[in-house]
């Protein structure tokens, strides 16, 4: 969503976040709490693109964001971040989102993920990730927002993992 597209009363709570302004490092950055805000700005920030960033990216090198978008959901070893252009083409003020939920509800589900993660080859691991970030990459490329590519590619897992499991009558049956 485009800064123009955003109802002024939520644009005005976005611009003044506690941002830490011209960063060089994400270490440096300052951070507030994702569950202290309110549904409607949370609902707003998860319609802004993501990019994935090294963690020892120096921010101000970073000079090819687009002027119109304005926000930004920043994505760097696990820890998120918002950041606002404020029209510049770089990550001129910058906040870390502490306890960022996109709105999947893991309920506990870390420790299944942890096994399978673990159970899965590195090789495997590489190709799936790769695959993923193709087929992100593809739909923003298509104008996809992230709440909808989310559950495009929800959508599509669900679908093959139902395809795999009725070819191989024996998977889950111990379940």
């Amino acid at each position: 969503m485009k800064a123009k597209e955003i109802k002024n009363s939520v644009y005005d709570k976005l611009v003044s976040l506690n941002y830490s302004r011209k960063e060089n490092d994400l270490e440096s950055v300052n951070s507030l709490n994702w569950f202290d805000l309110d549904p409607e700005l949370k609902d707003v920030i998860l319609t802004f693109p993501d990019r994935h960033v090294a963690f020892d990216v120096d921010l101000m090198d970073i000079e090819d964001l687009d002027r119109e978008q304005q926000f930004y959901i920043f994505v760097s070893q696990g820890k998120v971040y918002l950041v606002d252009t404020q029209g510049y083409n770089y990550p001129r003020y910058i906040v870390e989102l502490e306890g960022f939920d996109d709105g999947i509800d893991y309920d506990g589900e870390s420790e299944l993920i942890d096994r399978g993660t673990g159970i899965t080859r590195i090789a495997d691991q590489e190709v799936f990730e790769n695959c993923i970030a193709n087929l992100c990459h593809d739909l923003s490329e298509e104008g996809f927002h992230k709440k909808d590519a989310l559950i495009f590619l929800q959508a599509l897992l669900d679908h093959k993992f139902d395809c795999v499991v009725e070819s191989r009558k024996y998977l889950f049956q111990q379940q």
